[in-house]
């Protein structure tokens, strides 16, 4: 819904240059610099499956994780084991 939103907003932004010549850039970066801090707040899913129905996706961010139970430790018992990028550190 929103691709279709911003399809019919975008050719209107060229008008902007009227107000200022600026204004149109800057838009799209103060957009794009507020979606790229909101993706912060997603829930990580690193090491984790991926939901697949509505209840498990509700329920993401709200089991915070054991203290020491990262990826690859074996004390954690979750079954995981080191990837290459932790084998190499």
């Amino acid at each position: 819904m929103m691709c279709r939103v911003g399809s019919i907003v975008a050719p209107f932004c060229v008008y902007l240059v009227e107000v200022w010549v600026y204004l149109p850039q800057l838009i799209v970066g103060i957009l794009a610099f507020a979606i790229g801090v909101l993706t912060l707040l997603l829930p990580e899913t690193l090491g984790e499956p991926l939901p697949t129905t509505l209840e498990e996706a509700e329920s993401l961010g709200s089991n915070p994780r054991k203290k020491n139970s990262s990826p690859g430790n074996k004390d954690a018992g979750d079954g995981m084991e080191l990837n290459q990028h932790e084998a190499k550190a």
